[in-house]
C-alpha cells in the first residue's frame, strides 16, 4: 500500500509508493478518438452535445494512469511509534487542454485558454466538496526535461494534507497580516506598480510581475489586482476573459522572443476550508491570502545552496526584457 510518512526532522511528508510501469500508448491516448485509452472521463467541454468518452470535446479531464493519489481508497492516519503516516487518498487528474495534440499555451487563442481556466475552476469546486482533500495543486509542465513532447495537459493532485510550500507560504502571509492587518500581496502589488521596475505588463486586473527575490531568471507571477484568496471564487466571466488574455500573451512573448524556454506554471491558491483539523485553521486566510500564478522558467536550472536560491540575472532586467517584448510586433 502507498503511504504518506512524515520526516519528523523537518516536518515535511514523503510519498512511499513503488514505480509504476505505466508507457505512453502510440498513438496518443490523449487525443480525440482515442477516449476509451484513457479511462472514463471525469469531466468535459463538448460542442454540440456529443457523447462522453467520444470525440467532440474541447477540454476533458481523465484519471491519471499511473495516480499518486486515489480518491476510491480509505483514508487512515495512524501513528508508527513516533512516526506519522496517512493513506495518500485524494485525486490525480490530467485536464487535457486541447483537442490538438501539438498545441501549447503559445498557440492556443485565449478562448482555448478561457475554457481551460474555467475547468480549473470546475475540477477545484468538485474536489473540494470532499471534507477528506485539505489540499489541491493544479500545474503544468512545458518541455520537462527527459519527457518526451506529449499532448498538453495541467495535472490535479488532490491530497489529504496542506503541501509543505503551500504551508510555508500561508504561514508567510498569516504572519503578515497578524503584525499589519493588511494582505502582504496587495501591498507588494501596491509597491510594484507604483515603482514599474519589475512590472512586465499591467492590466485592468492583472499584473504580471517579475518578483523581487526571483529564485530562477525569467521566473513571472501574475497577480489579481483585486484582493481574493480562491481562485474559483474569483474567477468570473470578465476575470477568465482577461486572465486568459494575458496569459496568452505571455506565452506568446515567451514563445517568440526567449526561443520557447520549458518553464513550470503552478496555480496557487487557498487550500480546501471546508477541511479543518485545528480550531482556528485558515482563521484569516480570506483577509491574508491572494491567490496568484507563478511561472518559473528552465525550473531544472535552479541553483541553491542549503536551501538558498542564486540567481544570476536580476529581476529589474528580466522584467525589462519582458516590457520590450510584450510591446514589440
Amino acid at each position: 500500500m502507498d503511504e504518506l510518512r512524515k520526516d519528523p526532522t523537518r516536518g515535511q511528508w514523503v510519498l512511499i509508493r513503488p514505480k509504476g510501469a505505466w508507457v505512453p500508448d502510440a498513438p496518443c491516448r490523449y487525443c480525440p478518438g482515442a477516449e476509451h485509452l484513457t479511462g472514463s472521463e471525469i469531466a468535459a467541454y463538448r460542442k454540440d452535445g456529443s457523447l462522453a468518452n467520444a470525440p467532440g470535446w474541447t477540454v476533458r479531464v481523465v484519471p491519471e494512469a499511473d495516480a499518486y493519489f486515489r480518491i476510491e481508497w480509505e483514508l487512515v492516519r495512524e501513528g508508527v511509534g513516533m512516526f506519522d503516516m496517512i493513506t495518500p487518498r485524494g485525486a490525480s487528474e490530467l485536464i487535457v487542454e486541447s483537442p490538438n495534440h501539438d498545441d501549447t499555451l503559445a498557440t492556443m487563442d485565449p478562448d482555448q485558454i478561457e475554457g481551460v481556466l474555467w475547468m480549473y475552476r470546475d475540477r477545484l469546486l468538485d474536489l473540494k466538496r470532499d471534507g477528506q482533500i485539505r489540499d489541491i495543486l493544479i500545474n503544468r509542465h512545458h518541455k520537462k526535461p527527459g519527457v518526451p513532447p506529449h499532448h498538453p495537459y495541467s495535472r490535479v493532485t488532490a491530497i489529504p494534507i496542506v503541501f509543505d510550500e503551500t504551508r510555508r507560504e500561508l504561514y508567510q502571509a498569516r504572519e503578515y497580516y497578524q503584525y499589519k492587518r493588511r494582505c502582504l500581496y496587495c501591498d507588494m502589488l501596491r509597491q510594484e506598480i507604483a515603482a514599474e521596475e519589475r512590472v512586465a505588463k499591467l492590466m485592468p486586473g492583472f499584473a504580471a510581475l517579475v518578483p523581487y527575490a526571483s529564485r530562477t531568471p525569467g521566473e513571472t507571477w501574475i497577480v489579481p489586482r483585486q484582493h481574493g484568496c480562491s481562485f474559483e471564487d474569483a474567477l468570473t466571466a470578465e476575470t477568465g476573459r482577461d486572465l486568459a488574455r494575458l496569459l496568452s500573451s505571455y506565452f506568446r512573448t515567451l514563445a517568440r522572443a526567449f526561443g520557447d524556454p520549458g518553464y513550470e506554471l503552478v496555480l496557487h491558491t487557498a487550500p480546501n476550508l471546508r477541511s479543518r483539523i485545528l480550531q482556528g485553521d485558515w482563521a484569516t486566510i480570506r483577509d491574508d491570502y491572494h491567490w496568484h500564478i507563478e511561472i518559473v522558467v528552465h525550473p531544472e536550472r535552479a541553483n541553491t545552496v542549503g536551501g538558498i536560491f542564486i540567481n544570476e540575472t536580476p529581476p529589474e532586467q528580466v522584467a525589462s526584457e519582458l516590457r520590450r517584448a510584450f510591446d514589440s510586433p
